[in-house]
């Protein structure tokens, strides 16, 4: 079964990176400053997880790394509060596709990765405020910098979340969602 999601993940992230990724520093979706540089960008671990509520328990996760390996994960949080993995699969993306998928997601990356939380500090779309401690995301999107980090814990992150369009459906909000949502993804 993950074998068909890996092959839909990685079908998804071609699609999309289909899309014009001609993209300045005026098209940030959540106020950054500047845009990261494909350089900087190369050298992240990007996570994008899909199924945030505070009741649901299917997790879809996407991980590209640094190397272009992407990793598709179905995982489920038990009723006891442990997380199971299904399934997994691993799976090496041509190095233009994953690219081109940094490039799009560099639209919600903040400007400096810092440690922000995933609660308190989650980056949003402009104009999208968290509307209670219900409100999660659709989507999140975790841009991580391991450079020189021993391990993870040194690592320098910032995560994004695209909240429900019930929460928010702001023009901004809209054009996340086409970045991190879209019916290619």
């Amino acid at each position: 079964m993950i074998r068909h999601f890996a092959f839909l993940a990685t079908a998804a992230l071609v699609c999309t990176s289909c899309k014009n990724s001609e993209v300045d520093s005026a098209e940030s979706l959540v106020g950054a400053k500047t845009l990261a540089s494909a350089d900087m960008l190369s050298r992240e671990t990007l996570y994008i997880r899909r199924g945030m509520t505070d009741w649901c328990c299917h997790y879809l996760s996407y991980e590209l790394r640094p190397d272009d390996t992407l990793i598709v994960e179905h995982t489920i949080s038990e009723d006891d509060g442990l997380t199971v993995t299904k399934d997994s699969e691993t799976i090496k993306m041509a190095s233009e596709i994953a690219t081109k998928v940094r490039w799009l997601m560099r639209r919600v990356r903040p400007t400096e990765l810092e440690g922000q939380g995933i609660e308190e500090n989650a980056v949003r779309p402009i104009g999208c405020e968290r509307q209670g401690p219900h409100d999660f995301g659709e989507v999140s999107v975790a841009f991580m910098h391991q450079d020189h980090a021993v391990n993870v814990q040194n690592a320098k992150f910032a995560v994004f979340e695209l909240p429900y369009a019930s929460s928010c459906e702001t023009r901004v909000a809209k054009e996340a969602r086409e970045v991190t949502c879209s019916p290619e993804m």
